[in-house]
């Protein structure tokens, strides 16, 4: 992969941040515009991008081999939270915050910034890929995450697995299995508001950001620990394991591996803040790790990459 398309894509999604960032401390958007336009996002031009991005993919995998890889992925998020609680109780987390720990180190923003970043980087013929994790992550987000940060307090529902990022990723899992192709019009409309979902995901983040406390952020070593084991140490590890994988157990295309990486190394999950606004549990804590990992991402994401390939 190389290393100078990886860096300017994410000067390119740097510099939109710092618009968004701007305009909040600007007034121009505030937090309720920031929850509307993140509404939009979600609820519209995401779940547009994850349906329309195959039409264009010449990539071939038989149904069975699908079913494969989303097992993979799976182990791949086992395999973190293993990583993940070793290292909470390695950095004597406290106990009512080591559920925050573990989900911030587990979960990455594949929402804004890996699934944008994935489609500039690889295309239609990567989106497959990128659909896949995003089946898998949410899932996960909506059960381990909620059960992690809210412990007793969160429970379980359907509803929390019926969110619109997760339904799109099924359904444009099952439009390429099933081979269906949408009307030149649809796909068109499609792809057009997908398209939007890159600068204002960058913007939400931006503003997100703006509305922070800078002076409070960078307080906490702990903080510094977490960004570290989710930009760095969990790229490497699921590398090595899927390289381990595909020379032992069953072969993965260097495309697979190369998307995988950017969904993992991508900083702290937006929504891991909302999780612990709602149970009480060290927002904060959940603020300063979205800011310092995407603060660092910028760094870390085309060097990390760049190593493994």
């Amino acid at each position: 992969m190389d290393s100078i398309v990886v860096f300017q894509q994410m000067l390119i999604f740097s510099f939109i941040m710092a618009i968004g960032f701007l305009v909040r401390r600007q007034g121009i958007i505030d937090e309720t515009t920031n929850a509307h336009l993140t509404k939009l996002v979600l609820w519209v031009t995401f779940p547009a991008t994850l349906i329309s991005a195959l039409f264009g993919s010449t990539i071939e995998v038989p149904a069975g081999e699908v079913f494969v890889l989303l097992g993979i992925i799976a182990l791949c998020f086992v395999l973190m939270f293993g990583i993940a609680l070793f290292f909470s109780a390695a950095c004597r987390v406290e106990q009512d915050e080591r559920g925050l720990f573990v989900s911030m180190a587990i979960f990455g923003n594949v929402t804004f910034m890996g699934i944008p970043l994935a489609y500039s980087l690889f295309g239609p013929d990567g989106m497959l890929y990128t659909v896949l994790f995003n089946v898998v992550q949410p899932f996960l987000l909506f059960s381990l995450g909620m059960k992690l940060i809210g412990g007793k307090q969160a429970k379980i529902s359907i509803k929390f697995f019926l969110s619109p990022v997760l339904l799109a990723a099924l359904t444009s899992v099952a439009l390429f299995l099933l081979d269906i192709q949408f009307p030149y019009v649809i796909n068109r409309s499609l792809s057009m508001l997908g398209a939007v979902s890159g600068p204002v995901g960058m913007i939400i983040i931006g503003s997100v950001l703006g509305g922070m406390n800078i002076s409070e952020v960078f307080r906490g070593w702990r903080i510094y620990a977490v960004s570290g084991i989710r930009l760095v140490l969990m790229p490497f590890v699921v590398y090595g394991f899927l390289l381990l994988l595909s020379y032992t157990i069953f072969p993965l295309s260097p495309l697979f591996l190369m998307v995988m990486m950017v969904m993992v190394a991508c900083p702290v999950a937006a929504s891991i803040s909302t999780f612990a606004i709602h149970y009480n549990t060290n927002p904060e804590l959940a603020s300063k790790g979205i800011f310092i990992s995407t603060l660092f991402s910028v760094i870390t994401m085309p060097l990390v990459l760049s190593f493994l390939f």
